[in-house]
């Protein structure tokens, strides 16, 4: 006579338990759960678990890598790098059309998207996930202007105080206008603006470079000249302190720099000379948190290889930025911009590229396009993490 089988379901584990696994799973898993038991929905949109999980994801040893590209064509496209999996999600209706998106910033899985009509010269402000789809709309203090630039991040307890939005203007726009450059900050807890009028806007910003938010702070390319002497150097916004702060000087300055996070918690500065695009240069800070003041840069690795792609892509009248970042043991991870011959024409495609101190590794085109059916993405391509945080805007 057979022994009666003992049933047993993970709903059935204590819920500590299932919140130390739940800790361990990634985003796009806990979204499919969330209707599975009402006890999963309650835990997986609990405020203090989103953001318990959203802290242990980085870098975890039983975990993959969570990076995802995001790039934006006729649809919003999501690349997982690991796995060379793709996805396409509809592109929300407050950020048509295509055309109107100029910008984003990622932060905690959230994208701070500027989307603006360049004849119209309206100018809207949105805070989106794309994971779970919610996306929100700021109004403006006064109005935004296509001369703004954006930033988001957090104070020290983002869990109790939000997530904050910089605006500001820089130092062309002012003097173009005989006026001083305007900055201010919007609270997402409260959706109120305050102005900063204490805050100096002495050097102007590099216009391809659209900054990349790290441990709740803003950094970009900016330029400062200073007694006829031209230096080039890395901006910080300190969300804590709300103030602009220099943090180090930029490595060889050229026209195709590329600034992006490195191990959570570092500046990543890669370069690629389009005249001499057999050469790739990865520089990388020190921790950004562990030395305050005391940041540099110093050289990663160098790439020498006459066969290397080149990262930055000139089809059009712009030039196309790449998507990447810098992955263990020395590799740059990459999807962008290419052509391919078929026959005698030359469509573009969508490469994703693997790079080493050695040179090219593998490459694999994920899309092909004619010339009538291809938008292109110029600034709309961006490292993207999950994660289940809200968008909400309170009393938007």
């Amino acid at each position: 006579m057979a022994s009666p089988q003992r049933s047993w379901s993970l709903s059935s584990l204590p819920l500590d338990m299932i919140q130390e696994i739940f800790h361990r799973t990634p985003a796009e898993s806990l979204l499919r759960s969330k209707p599975t038991c009402k006890k999963w929905y309650d835990l997986i949109k609990n405020k203090r678990f989103i953001y318990e999980h959203l802290r242990r994801s980085p870098g975890r040893s039983l975990r993959t890598d969570e990076r995802r590209f995001l790039r934006i064509d006729k649809t919003v496209q999501i690349m997982e790098p690991v796995t060379i999996t793709r996805s396409e999600k509809p592109i929300p209706h407050e950020l048509q059309p295509l055309e109107n998106i100029k910008a984003m910033v990622h932060c905690d899985g959230l994208m701070l998207c500027m989307c603006s009509d360049m004849e119209s010269r309206i100018v809207h402000l949105a805070l989106w996930n794309p994971l779970t789809r919610r996306i929100a709309l700021m109004q403006p203090s006064t109005r935004f202007t296509t001369s703004d630039h954006y930033g988001i991040g957090h104070g020290d307890n983002k869990y109790r105080d939000g997530y904050k939005i910089l605006r500001f203007s820089d130092r062309r726009y002012a003097d173009h206008y005989h006026c001083e450059a305007d900055v201010e900050i919007y609270y997402c807890e409260t959706s109120t603006w305050r102005a900063l009028d204490d805050a100096k806007v002495d050097w102007t910003m590099d216009l391809t470079c659209q900054g990349v938010s790290v441990m709740g702070n803003m950094y970009w390319l900016a330029r400062r000249v200073v007694q006829m002497i031209i230096e080039d150097f890395i901006l910080c916004f300190d969300f804590s302190v709300e103030t602009f702060k220099d943090v180090c000087f930029c490595p060889l300055y050229n026209i195709n720099n590329y600034l992006s996070c490195f191990d959570g918690d570092r500046l990543s500065f890669l370069q690629q000379d389009e005249a001499e695009p057999n050469i790739i240069e990865v520089w990388a800070t020190n921790k950004l948190a562990d030395d305050g003041d005391d940041v540099s840069f110093t050289k990663y690795f160098r790439v020498v290889n006459p066969e290397l792609p080149s990262l930055l892509f000139d089809h059009r009248e712009m030039s196309s930025q790449p998507v990447y970042y810098i992955a263990k043991n020395k590799r740059i991870i990459a999807w962008c911009e290419g052509v391919v011959r078929d026959g005698d024409k030359f469509p573009i495609c969508i490469v994703l590229y693997e790079i080493d101190v050695g040179g090219l590794r593998n490459q694999r085109v994920t899309e092909l396009h004619y010339e009538n059916d291809y938008v292109g993405t110029f600034l709309c391509g961006y490292v993207y993490v999950p994660s289940l945080v809200s968008s909400r805007i309170r009393g938007g």
